[in-house]
């Protein structure tokens, strides 16, 4: 199960920093182009990467990246250590 979340959180982060790529290379065609159809299309794709791709969202609850493994590893531990404690009180 944990491979399945670091494979899936792994996947996630390298499409994030795909679309952040994206991003740049838009804005550094912007700076240099001076083709009025391939300013649109650049404007386009920053304006439509600002909108609709933010971070994936399990069930609204938590996002998906490369973080969520040592969030989880830290959720587990925090309560191992609480039923720990209840068993030796």
């Amino acid at each position: 199960m944990m491979c399945v979340n670091i494979a899936l959180s792994a996947a996630c982060e390298r499409f994030y920093s795909r679309v952040s790529e994206l991003k740049i290379a838009c804005v550094c065609l912007l700076q240099k182009s001076s083709d009025v159809k391939l300013r649109r299309m650049a404007k386009n794709v920053i304006r439509l990467c600002s909108v609709r791709c933010e971070k994936f969202r399990a069930c609204g609850l938590f996002t998906v990246d490369a973080a969520l493994p040592l969030r989880l590893a830290g959720l587990v531990a925090t309560y191992s250590i609480v039923l720990l404690q209840f068993e030796f009180l």
